[in-house]
């Protein structure tokens, strides 16, 4: 009698202890399906590799800013130059642009674009030991190529804002001073850009937010652009003496040279949904887009002497409606 009591015993001893571990095993099993990612991966959108002595949290916490309510409601102009160094007149273009932009400051900018029609290299191409300074890109001259439908017939000509006035977006300099005046008067605001740029000298890597709000209804495409411009530099330049005979100036000044696209887009980037998220990835409700750039500075270039223009404009015309300069 006993030993049945203690065979008995021993049964139900075992019985629960395997039942005790069963339900320990099913709590654990349960308890790991619950912890599901306890560090949530950052939102990421731009190249980490280029931070210098901080971390991505720490950047967004600190220098990558949030955007405040835009106050402005002026529209800008671009006028961009497509010129050579070997274009005798190119010159006077050059003259007449920079002192729009002196005439309107922080209302107007330059680009001067080294191309001519089509892609064509013939007053930008490198030659000797006169014109060695390259001042081509290859963004400069596919936008030149996609762009000479528009009336590109040879340099110096130009676009302003690329409006069309007789069906044609590319004018010559002597239109360029009352076409600006023009946009500025009637000063359509139908998109407002907002900024944000960091350099760290360490990495040469720059960053630059933007914010792009559009003010008005359009079922058009709208495409960012973000151009890279060298201040100034001094070289080589053919230049008219007397209007008829070509003369050297060896020390001529080039201002607001085009050196490429930041993305190396030369159309840029076309506002989606996508680009309606903030800098953690949350979904912006409204007419806000946000894009995020990041590059490495080439070393043949002065931080100090460069800036960004940015502007955005509708593809089915090509006009610019919005155009803002960064420095770095």
């Amino acid at each position: 009698m006993i030993i049945n009591f203690i065979k008995k015993f021993k049964k139900y001893r075992v019985g629960s202890a395997l039942l005790l571990l069963s339900f320990i095993g099913m709590n654990l099993v349960t308890s790991c399906d619950k912890v599901n990612n306890p560090y949530p991966v950052q939102y990421v959108d731009v190249d980490t590799t280029l931070l210098s002595g901080i971390t991505l949290k720490e950047y967004k916490n600190t220098l990558w800013t949030d955007f405040v309510q835009n106050s402005n409601t002026v529209r800008n102009v671009l006028i961009e130059d497509y010129t050579g160094h070997k274009c005798v007149n190119c010159p006077n273009a050059a003259k007449k642009a920079h002192e729009i932009e002196l005439a309107h400051q922080n209302r107007v900018f330059v680009a001067s674009i080294h191309a001519g029609p089509n892609g064509s290299i013939g007053f930008q191409g490198v030659s000797g030991t006169v014109f060695s300074r390259d001042f081509t890109n290859p963004n400069g001259l596919e936008i030149s190529k996609i762009l000479t439908d528009g009336g590109f017939v040879g340099n110096p000509s130009g676009t302003i804002s690329r409006t069309s006035h007789g069906g044609q977006i590319f004018q010559n300099y002597s239109s360029w001073d009352s076409y600006t005046s023009s946009i500025l008067s009637q000063n359509s605001l139908n998109v407002n850009l907002q900024a944000i740029t960091n350099y760290f000298p360490v990495t040469r890597g720059l960053f630059l937010h933007t914010e792009i709000d559009v003010k008005v209804a359009t079922t058009n495409e709208l495409f960012q652009v973000v151009y890279l411009i060298e201040d100034s530099l001094v070289a080589p330049q053919s230049t008219p003496q007397d209007w008829s005979v070509p003369s050297l100036d060896k020390y001529y000044v080039h201002h607001d040279i085009h050196r490429g696209c930041l993305d190396g887009l030369a159309m840029g980037k076309k506002l989606t949904a996508t680009s309606k998220k903030d800098k953690n990835g949350k979904e912006v409700v409204g007419d806000k887009y946000y894009l995020n750039y990041s590059y490495k500075l080439p070393e043949s270039y002065n931080p100090v002497n460069m800036h960004l223009l940015i502007f955005v404009y509708n593809k089915s015309t090509n006009e610019i409606y919005q155009v803002i300069k960064k420095e770095l």
